[in-house]
Formats: structure tokens, C-alpha cells, sequence
């Protein structure tokens, strides 16, 4: 933790504007980070530790479905992410973002990136943009793995906190991204909202979800087993399981998919062979993220997928124009901005009528 974003940070219990006070134990010479100390609210007196470059912010009440979600993703994080493949992560991002946003917009910009694991998408933006500031906050103890892999970024921040609960002040972002995450909260909606609330009056946002389209199959067939059994199983059994189905699954892209593709096409597969544009995707990506993606079904003890209708809905009780898009024909990517007032009735009516950026 660099100690220039105090000033951005407040306590996320009482939520004063006073600056936390730093107190240090210990700090890397090379990168000026903090490695150990606390920083102390001086209206409530609470005080919040800084561990091994992180700073952790009230994790306390935290309900116990909530706490084994953020377990069980920490544990997966820290396996899968003790390095990092810059071109692997940057290629995930980039489907994502899908155009709908640039790193060139991000330049000199604050970022924030909710929800981040073990950083990989916050590495990738670090070295693909220009940003003034990016924060990465996380609930779980994979931001100790992220702070390992970013800590050669000057403008990177790792944070230990809640979405629901943020200790930003002054609305202080131009950007904030979502990817993976807020679906994994137990109200959603609710979390994309909270996120609204650190945005700049003509800030961003980017959210990636699950989508309720194109994953019947299984919702109806393998969610329910996560639900009752392979969320509550230790780690390491769940990473063995992963394992098989990933060689199973892996078989049958080679087996029927690819070749299924080279005969038929693209847009020929996707119709008659569910997840096709998925299976391809990650065909490319590779078996170790193919694994890390299947594993990353199993262990959550809170998972929704989202209707592009509920997603719009998201946007627009926000007072956010949006550009939403279907991603691999299973989930879906949206943009939101502001909707700038005017005083002319005219140009209320254009933004109004607005959909897109």
C-alpha cells in the first residue's frame, strides 16, 4: 500500500471524511509500499491492519454463506494465480470489454477494479493503459496473491474490502469494472448499485454476469448439484473433480466440437451445438483455464444468472444510458454512463431516448 491514497480512503463503518491516520511498522525500501502497520479512524477510534501490503477493512458479521464464497474463491485464486500470463489475462479482458471501452480512455483516469481475485485483470489494464490510479479490492485473501503480482505497478492498489461497503470517499472514480463478480453476491442488484454510488457524475461502469439465456442446460442440470453438494466440499476435493470433468469436457471439444467446426462453421455450430461459441473460446485459451473456469462453477455458495431484461433494469434504475451485449452466447457485457441533465426539454428527450454510448 502506497501511502498517497490515504487521502482517498475513509472508514467504512462511520464514514467520515477525516483522513485515516497511518500508523507504520514497515515499508519496502524498492517500492515504497507498506508492508505492515494499521490505519486508524480518528472519529470512531477503529483501527484497520495492514498485512503483507494489503490493508483490510471490517470484515467482521459477515454472513456464513457469504464467508465460505469468499473462502472458497480465495482458495481457488490462490492456486490458479500465483503467476500471472499477461497475454492470457488481457485476452480475457479485451472479451470482456468487447470494444465497449478502450484502454486509451483509460488514460490518466481513476479505475476501479471490483472484485479482483488474484489481479489478473487489474495487471493486465495496469499495463495496457495509462490510468492515473487503479484500486483492486477484493472480499477474499486472494488480494495477498494480487498484491504479489502487482506490486511492480507504481499506480496499482490492493484492497481487502466489501462491494456492499466500499471505503472510497468523494466519489472518486472515472471508471469502474466488474468482471465475474456481482453475480456472486447475495443481491446483485444491490451491488451494482453500491458500485454507482464511486462513480464521477460522468464516470463508467462495466459489468460482466452470468446470463439466464444460453445456460438452461445448465442451470436446470448442473447448477442445482453446486448448490447442494460442490459448494460445501473442502478444496481440494472440488480441484480434484474439476480436474476429471475438465478431461472429459477437454475430450469431447477435440472429439466432436473442433472437428464440428472445421465442417460445419461457426455460425452453423453455434446452432446446433449448445456452448459451442464458449467451448471454442476457451479451446484457445487453453486446459489450464478451461480447468480454473470449471472449478470456478463448482465452488461458489451464491450464484445468479442474469436476464438481459434484469441487466437492462440494472442500468436504467440508475439513470444510466448503456450499450449491453450478449458475450459467447452465454452471458452478458454492459456499459453504463450517466445520463447528463439538461434545461432544455429537447435534449432531455434525446438522453432519455438514449440506449447506447
Amino acid at each position: 500500500m502506497k501511502e498517497r491514497i490515504i487521502k482517498y480512503l475513509c472508514c467504512p463503518k462511520c464514514k467520515s471524511d477525516n483522513d485515516l491516520k497511518l500508523q507504520t511498522a514497515d515499508v519496502d525500501k524498492v517500492t515504497n509500499h507498506i508492508i505492515e502497520g494499521s490505519l486508524i479512524c480518528p472519529s470512531c477510534n477503529i483501527q484497520y491492519p495492514i498485512k503483507n501490503g494489503v490493508p483490510f477493512f471490517g470484515l467482521d458479521n459477515i454472513d456464513p454463506t457469504v464467508d465460505l464464497n469468499r473462502k472458497n474463491f480465495a482458495d481457488e485464486w490462490l492456486y490458479f494465480t500465483s503467476e500471472i500470463d499477461h497475454e492470457l489475462a488481457k485476452d480475457e479482458l479485451d472479451s470482456y470489454f468487447q470494444n465497449l471501452i478502450t484502454y486509451e480512455d483509460l488514460r490518466d483516469k481513476m479505475v476501479l477494479d471490483a472484485g479482483c481475485g488474484g489481479g489478473r485483470f487489474c495487471h493486465a489494464v495496469a499495463q495496457e493503459s495509462k490510468a492515473k490510479e487503479i484500486f483492486a479490492v477484493d472480499l477474499s485473501n486472494a488480494t495477498l496473491s494480487a498484491f504479489k503480482n502487482t506490486k511492480h505497478f507504481d499506480n496499482v492498489n490492493i484492497i481487502q474490502g466489501d462491494i456492499m461497503n466500499l471505503p472510497f470517499k468523494n466519489k472518486p472514480f472515472d471508471f469502474i469494472y466488474s468482471v465475474g463478480v456481482i453475480h456472486h453476491l447475495p443481491d446483485p442488484k444491490a451491488g451494482f448499485t453500491s458500485l454507482t454510488k464511486h462513480l464521477k457524475k460522468d464516470g463508467k461502469i462495466l459489468a460482466w454476469v452470468y446470463g439466464k439465456e444460453g445456460n438452461a442446460l445448465y442451470i436446470y442440470l448442473a447448477d442445482p448439484i453446486r448448490k447442494l453438494i460442490t459448494s460445501k466440499l473442502p478444496f481440494s476435493i472440488n480441484l480434484i473433480l474439476s480436474f476429471l470433468i475438465t478431461c472429459v469436457l477437454w475430450a469431447i471439444i477435440w472429439i466432436i466440437y473442433i472437428p464440428k467446426n472445421k465442417l460445419l462453421g461457426d455460425k452453423i455450430s453455434n446452432k446446433i451445438l449448445p456452448f459451442n461459441e464458449y467451448f471454442i473460446f476457451f479451446k484457445k485459451r487453453g486446459f489450464r483455464e478451461f480447468w480454473r473456469t470449471v472449478i470456478d462453477k463448482m465452488i461458489p455458495t451464491i450464484s445468479y444468472y442474469i436476464s438481459k431484461d434484469e441487466f437492462t433494469d440494472w442500468f436504467t434504475s440508475n439513470n444510466l444510458n448503456h450499450n449491453i451485449l450478449f458475450r459467447n452466447e452465454h452471458s452478458w457485457s454492459g456499459l453504463g454512463e450517466f445520463v447528463q441533465k439538461s434545461n432544455t426539454k429537447e435534449n432531455k428527450t434525446e438522453k432519455s431516448d438514449a440506449c447506447c454510448l
